[in-house]
């Protein structure tokens, strides 16, 4: 089916680049200390816990880890976030641990906390319950209205990394949840929360149903084409036309009818699905 086929490209290219956790847009920095090979990142887990409460008291190292600039409001809510994020008992033991059992191969702790970090919270997407993961595209959406052509495409693009100050271009609130959702897949992931159910094959045939048909709805038969044409090869489309493809596709599925859009909802976390 043409809309099956669609939306796993859609999901392997929109939420994975451009909901903003991938490798290395999410992650909670670790300390910007360097460890030499072979060493450990604390004598005790203890004492890892005791380091992070001190770096949390160093203004120098929020602000230096902080992306936006100080005395904004952004300034103050990313703050607000590396806090919450690193004093969280659940990711500082995470962190802890696996820095401890990659401590013979890894030299540069920043960056593997990085990496290690934004991978879990990709995958801890699907692992969001379903009105957060509503709220999500929701966000995504609304940022994808406001971004130039050029970034709201670039962010759906293979390769391509999140900048955080788009969330600028979002009311306060918006850019709130954005930063509360990925610190919550991160933590879901890092749990291993139960995923979202999958459909049945009766349900996902609903929902494929009700998205074609407000896509017809919305669309002129021409614009339909255009759209069919856009998902069919979106690693080809014009800047201009992946942008509007995505608004349109994340527009119809907030518009559904309620169940629905929770079944597409569920569609789309079962789609981004890892491998176990």
């Amino acid at each position: 089916m043409v809309w099956n086929r669609f939306a796993c490209c859609l999901v392997a290219l929109s939420l994975f680049s451009a909901v903003g956790v991938g490798r290395a847009a999410v992650a909670p920095l670790t300390p910007a200390k360097k460890v030499e090979q072979g060493s450990e990142p604390a004598a005790s887990r203890e004492e890892f816990h005791l380091a992070m409460a001190k770096l949390l008291k160093d203004e120098g190292f929020l602000d230096k880890n902080n992306t936006f600039k100080k005395g904004t409001k952004m300034h103050r809510l990313f703050e607000s976030y590396l806090r919450e994020t690193l004093s969280d008992p659940v990711v500082i033991d995470f962190f802890y641990t696996s820095l401890k059992d990659n401590a013979d191969h890894v030299t540069d702790y920043d960056a593997f906390g990085k990496a290690l970090a934004g991978d879990y919270a990709v995958r801890g997407l699907t692992r969001l319950p379903e009105h957060d993961f509503q709220e999500l595209l929701r966000v995504m959406n609304a940022m994808a209205g406001k971004l130039p052509e050029r970034d709201c495409a670039g962010m759906l693009r293979p390769g391509s990394n999140f900048d955080y100050h788009w969330l600028e271009l979002l009311p306060l609130e918006d850019a709130q949840l954005y930063l509360r959702l990925t610190k919550k897949a991160l933590v879901a992931e890092i749990s291993r929360s139960p995923r979202l159910p999958a459909n049945t094959k009766e349900q996902t045939a609903v929902a494929y149903q009700a998205l074609f048909a407000e896509m017809k709805r919305r669309l002129s038969p021409e614009k339909l084409e255009q759209f069919g044409k856009i998902w069919g090869q979106p690693e080809v489309a014009e800047d201009a036309d992946l942008c509007w493809g995505y608004r349109v596709l994340l527009t119809g599925i907030l518009d559904l009818p309620a169940e629905p859009r929770r079944w597409m909802l569920r569609e789309y976390s079962n789609l981004l699905r890892p491998r176990e």
